[in-house]
């Protein structure tokens, strides 16, 4: 029930009236908590490329002890690498894209039914498990197992911080909170490059893989620490009275403004319930019915062309496969390269967070496309040549155009050019769209590579370009547009 401020003084005590800044300490927790699921996202994405050639038995490189047998793995029966041909290579790397596809699938329903916190809580011991299975593997099927559990935990995880922090987050810093979550997944790519320095050898390879494992246990130590989200609390719980000492906390005391928010959500509550009993035939909207009705055919196909095209642009043949296609370029420095490729793909990130309300989407989406698309033709005449400096100039391009748009808009502009009644379901099915098209290059990257070397980099040019084209024709700008109507104008599919 509504909260009136008698309750709200009994509840919180009579210092409520402060007046505080936005950003409190607990709000920066709860979202640094969040984007311990980003990071994992991440890092198990690129935790096999740097080793790819040592675990796989390809390339032998010696660790701390000459004699492999000596070393803690060694003498605990686990083998120094895992023969693998370049088919299982491509399946080992995209599972992981289709235990994301399950986990998003099943995450933002559950999470509704249980709470965002459980979530995190549940999510981080699948993260666990897969991460301890992947690490003292010792057989294809092992790293196999070990990976789709992780993909579920990240698919999972990366639907569940999204939702999280947008329920958690004033609406001034929402944009740049929720790029949180793009920044935090180049945390962990970064992370896993740079473990990947000291421990590419026989030996501490699988020490990368416990390094997840160690992540997966904090994150699962500070969920339990976790505030619960103010909004479920509100809306799916119907709890106002703990949503407001949540939320009080979140915005540094300011009652008025926690006040404001919860009236807001029982407001949103109350419109879906009314708009349900005016229209009975939206009361089990499901993703068959979304995928299937006419009225959702625009907003459906604009999300899922630019959720699959962010992938078939090619960033992963980097993410995935970067130290594979640098390393005959630069035997020696390939991962150096790898590392500072991903330092780049974290600061393009983090500083186009804080332009993108201010620029619009459209444009760094048309700015993005049409650099990744030159960039692309530049490795290709690069690596096609063995130019080196010109591949690793146009790579470093490529991942800078990628981060400033293409990166993080996809999933942002999902929910703003999707109907009110389907946002959520449009977000699944945005999100299972871009896991298939991620299987689909991890897992034919590496063979379409093996047979036509630097000339993929010219198909992905093309897809880059016809991203910008449809683009320009039709996507539309949502900057500044709360609702469908603004957005599509007098459009009504």
């Amino acid at each position: 029930m509504p909260l009136d401020e008698s309750d709200s003084v009994e509840l919180l005590g009579s210092n409520y009236l402060s007046q505080s800044p936005a950003i409190s300490l607990p709000l920066v927790l709860a979202v640094l908590m969040s984007c311990l699921s980003s990071v994992q996202y991440g890092y198990h994405m690129s935790e096999l490329n740097a080793p790819e050639s040592v675990y796989t038995c390809r390339t032998p490189i010696t660790g701390p002890h000459e004699d492999y047998s000596k070393s803690w793995f060694g003498r605990h029966g686990y083998k120094s690498c895992i023969p693998l041909d370049v088919n299982q290579i491509g399946i080992v790397t995209s599972i992981f894209t289709i235990g994301g596809l399950l986990g998003s699938l099943y995450a933002g329903q559950l999470s509704e039914n249980i709470g965002r916190k459980k979530m995190f809580t549940a999510n981080s011991l699948v993260f666990a498990v897969g991460s301890l299975l992947e690490s003292l593997s010792n057989t294809y099927g092992q790293l196999l197992c070990g990976r789709l559990l992780s993909g579920i935990g990240a698919g999972s995880g990366i639907v569940v911080s999204a939702l999280y922090i947008n329920e958690v987050s004033p609406i001034e810093l929402r944009g740049l909170l929720g790029s949180m979550n793009q920044i935090f997944i180049n945390v962990g790519i970064l992370l896993t490059q740079l473990l990947a320095i000291g421990w590419t050898n026989d030996e501490q390879w699988r020490y990368i893989l416990v390094t997840a494992f160690v992540i997966a246990i904090v994150n699962f130590v500070a969920s339990n620490f976790a505030l619960e989200s103010p909004k479920w609390l509100a809306i799916e719980s119907s709890n106002s009275r703990e949503a407001l000492a949540v939320l009080f906390q979140l915005r540094n005391g300011d009652l008025n403004r926690c006040q404001e928010e919860i009236t807001s959500w029982e407001r949103e509550k109350l419109s879906r319930e009314r708009y349900i009993a005016e229209n009975p035939e939206q009361a089990n909207l499901s993703l068959i019915s979304y995928l299937t009705s006419s009225k959702y055919s625009r907003s459906r196909r604009n999300v899922t062309f630019i959720m699959v095209g962010q992938q078939f642009c090619g960033i992963n043949s980097i993410i995935f496969y970067g130290v594979k296609v640098l390393v005959s370029l630069f035997p020696a420095g390939a991962l150096a390269i790898n590392c500072l490729i991903s330092l780049l793909n974290l600061t393009v990130t983090g500083t186009a967070s804080l332009f993108m309300d201010r620029w619009g989407r459209k444009p760094l989406l048309l700015t993005s496309a049409t650099l990744m698309g030159i960039s692309s033709v530049a490795m290709a005449v690069g690596i096609i040549n063995s130019v080196a400096v010109l591949s690793v100039l146009a790579t470093f391009l490529y991942v800078g155009s990628f981060a400033v748009a293409i990166g993080p808009i996809p999933f942002l502009i999902v929910s703003e050019i999707s109907q009110q009644e389907v946002r959520g379901i449009a977000q699944s099915w945005g999100t299972a769209a871009n896991w298939i098209a991620t299987f689909a290059i991890g897992y034919l990257f590496p063979i379409v590579n093996e047979y036509i070397g630097g000339y993929v980099y010219f198909i992905f040019a093309f897809m880059c370009f016809l991203f910008g084209y449809y683009t320009y024709l039709y996507i539309p700008e949502t900057k500044g547009k709360g609702t469908y109507k603004e957005v599509w104008g007098d459009e009504i599919r």
